[in-house]
Order: C-alpha cells, then sequence, then structure tokens
C-alpha cells in the first residue's frame, strides 16, 4: 500500500509540473485511476481543492476535473463543502476551463444523487448567463446538455429529459436544434 501512496505522491508531483508532456501524461493515468473509487480519495482532496483556486487555468481544470472523477469515491461528502466553489468555474475567465468544468460535472450529480438537483439548476442556468455565452454560446448549451444528458442516462429519471427538451425547444435555429438533438443519440 506504501509504494502505491508513492506511486500517486509522485504522479500529483507529475500534474503540477510546468512541462505540458510530463502534466498531460500525469492527468490522463489520474483521470484513468479514479475513473473507479479509491481509497486515496481524501489523502489529496485538499491538494485538489487548492487548484481550484490556482492562478494557472490548467491546475484549475486538472482540480476540477478530478474532484468530479473522485466523487464516487466521496463516502464523507466532502464535495458539499467545495461545490459552490466548482460550479463557479463555469464562469471561469479561460474559456477551455469553463467547458471542462461544464463537461464534468455530470460526474458529481451521478456520484452523488443529493447534488443533482443543484447541478441541474446550475446547467440550466448557465446555459442562459454564461460568463462566455455571448462569444461561444453554441459551445457553452452543447457542453450543457452533454452534461444533462450524461445525468438522465445515469438513472433515466424522466425529470431530467423534460428540462433537456425546453432548452432544446426554445432554440429558434433549426440547424441548431438538430446538433443540440444529435447529443442525446
Amino acid at each position: 500500500m506504501e509504494t502505491d501512496l508513492q506511486l500517486i505522491d509522485n504522479i500529483f508531483v507529475d500534474v503540477s509540473s510546468k512541462d505540458d508532456k510530463i502534466r498531460y501524461s500525469a492527468l490522463q493515468t489520474l483521470l484513468t485511476l479514479t475513473e473507479n473509487k479509491v481509497d486515496w480519495v481524501y489523502d489529496k482532496w485538499y491538494d485538489l481543492v487548492d487548484k481550484l483556486e490556482s492562478d494557472n487555468s490548467y491546475q484549475r481544470s486538472i482540480g476540477f476535473m478530478l474532484l468530479a472523477n473522485l466523487s464516487k469515491s466521496d463516502a464523507d461528502n466532502r464535495m458539499h463543502e467545495i461545490l459552490k466553489k466548482m460550479i463557479q468555474l463555469f464562469d471561469d475567465e479561460k474559456f477551455i476551463t469553463s467547458r471542462q468544468c461544464i463537461q464534468n460535472i455530470w460526474k458529481i450529480a451521478i456520484g452523488n444523487s443529493n447534488h443533482k438537483v443543484q447541478i441541474m439548476a446550475e446547467l440550466q442556468k448557465t446555459y442562459y448567463e454564461n460568463a462566455h455565452i455571448n462569444k461561444h454560446g453554441n459551445l457553452i448549451k452543447q457542453d450543457v446538455i452533454f452534461s444533462m444528458n450524461k445525468i438522465y442516462q445515469s438513472d433515466n429519471d424522466n425529470n431530467v429529459l423534460l428540462k433537456i427538451h425546453a432548452l432544446i425547444d426554445a432554440e429558434t435555429d433549426a440547424k441548431f436544434v438538430k446538433v443540440l438533438k444529435k447529443i442525446l443519440l
């Protein structure tokens, strides 16, 4: 077990590297490791929470994506303490960070159903009010529908499906409606 924690420690050093190749490789390794529940979730929890406020947008994205993956391992429901901070990253100054957060939030909703209602409400809000909506509205909207659809697929909750269709049906551009509907396939 100690060797495993030492390995995790080393990967966490690499995920903070300034070298893009080292950082990316470490992130991919951690994302793969956290696809399933892990027992080291709280050994690294607060390191990842700190990344949410990093000056570096890559580190904010890394913190968000890994915490989202780790939500399934969060038996103590520490996510409750940081969910608001995570949702604020939907409006991150960096467009790519904003998108990555919206694209990964569904993992928290299915990792802990207590968060589903709040996450759904925030996704609906960001569909119209995201910081990047004027410049990149179609991409933000696609990300929102993607995450909402992932939530729907996890539990087949018809209320979620109704909310998805309400957003899509409110669109006036027929071509864009088709794009959104393709996400649901």
